[in-house]
This record gives structure tokens, sequence and C-alpha cells, in this order.
């Protein structure tokens, strides 16, 4: 405790006290109840407080994931203080559209009253800075999405976290499962009718062309009236086809 009253007496964010959420009927005693169910080939578990910091506790802390919700909540408190002060001291840079206020205090805001700005840099911020990588699943709109969003940036040696209603839902699969079992998991997931979010290709289009035929896979979908195939085409689908040969390794 003298640790935590440290960080924060020395965490500029201090002021900014983490807004934790509290769910409808939750309990705030007690362990909390892990009812699972499997699905889409991974066991899924009732995730509270939500959020992507919770998602990563939740998946690498076995005291986070036995704790009551108070337990819960002063850990994921003390983790966020914790990472606040990570980012003051220069760690977890991610460019200059995110300066370190705005990652702190991204880190600091519920999922419910974060704008989309502050979501996007909440993931970032907990992707580079615990190092890892999940997917997310939008049920209702059968979408794939990921953090971080490039699948070709995705690490072999990171674990591989999962989430759905907005991070009220953590999933886990084997401790085996890697980037080729999760390229395989995304084909059979769009097999079923889901879509995924891949990267574009940059570049001209000659050299977008040229990449797209050393790879002797065919020949683009387009969305042009007139049929003809564009650059976006060809970055959309050399995008899609260099994540695709990342994750199985082929690459």
């Amino acid at each position: 405790m003298d640790t935590l009253l440290l960080c924060i007496e020395k965490n500029p964010n201090k002021s900014k006290k983490p807004l934790i959420i509290s769910m409808p009927g939750e309990q705030v005693s007690g362990p909390v109840e892990e009812s699972t169910e499997t699905q889409y080939g991974v066991e899924w578990a009732r995730l509270n407080p939500p959020g992507p910091v919770s998602l990563w506790l939740w998946s690498t802390n076995h005291e986070f994931r036995a704790g009551s919700e108070a337990q819960r909540r002063e850990m994921l408190m003390q983790t966020i203080v914790s990472l606040q002060g990570r980012v003051q001291s220069g760690e977890g840079s991610m460019g200059r559209k995110w300066s370190k206020t705005k990652i702190c205090d991204a880190l600091g805001t519920t999922i419910e009253n974060a704008s989309e700005e502050n979501f996007e840099a909440l993931e970032k911020a907990v992707s580079v800075l615990a190092e890892v990588q999940w997917v997310r699943m939008n049920e209702n709109e059968r979408k794939l999405t990921f953090v971080p969003e490039d699948l070709r940036l995705w690490k072999s040696d990171r674990p591989i976290l999962w989430t759905r209603e907005r991070y009220r839902s953590a999933g886990e699969t084997s401790a085996t499962f890697g980037l080729p079992a999760l390229s395989k998991w995304i084909s059979d997931r769009e097999a079923d009718g889901w879509t995924g979010q891949y990267p574009s290709a940059e570049g001209t289009l000659e050299a977008l062309k040229k990449s797209w035929n050393s790879m002797n896979i065919g020949i683009p979908s387009t969305k042009s009236e007139s049929g003809r195939i564009l650059k976006e085409d060809y970055a959309r689908a050399l995008g899609k086809a260099e994540a695709i040969q990342h994750l199985r390794g082929t690459g």
C-alpha cells in the first residue's frame, strides 16, 4: 500500500481518480462467479469491471480472476496508476498523435464515458504497455477487429486475448494457440459470415500491382461500378494477403 501511495503522490494525474464502472446487479463482496461458456472455439467468462485493462488482468493475473468485485476494483485502480506512471516516465510511446497527457487521461477513463479518441488511445496504450494483443468480436455486426489493428504487427511471442460485448466478456483458448491457429480461426469465422478488419497496403498503383502479382493468387475483387480494379482494391487485397501470410508464418 505504501508503494501505491507513493506512485499516486508522484503521478501528475493523481487528481483524476480512475472511474470504475459498476454494472447493475453486480456482487461487491465474495468471489466473482465465473460462469463460463464455450462459443466460437473460445471459452468465455463475464468480465467485471469491463475494459481493456481488466481484460489484461483477467487473462494474466490469477488473483484478479479469483478476487471479489472489491478486490478487482482495487487491483484495477492500482494497475491504472502504475500504467500512468510508466507513461509519464517515457514508456509506451505511441507517436506524435498521442501525448503523455492524452494517454494518461485515456487510461483513467471508463469505456462507457470514453470518446472514440480516448477509446482508441486506451486500447493502444494497454497493448503497448502490457505487450498483449487481442481479438474483439462484435456479434451484432458479425465483425472481427483486432488490437493492434494491423495484423501484420502481431507477434508470435505475445499472448492472444479475446473479448466481446464491448469488454464485458473475456475469452481464452489453449496456451498453445498461436498466430497460425488464429489465421485458421479467422478463416472459419469468415466462412460462417463474419467479416474481418484487415490493413491496407501502401504504395503506388504500380508497386501494389507488382506485389500482388508476385503472390500469384488471382485477381482482386472490386466495388467500383465500372468493374475496373482500382488502386484501393489492390491496397485492400494486398493488405489482407500480407496479414494472412504473416499469421501463417509464410510471409
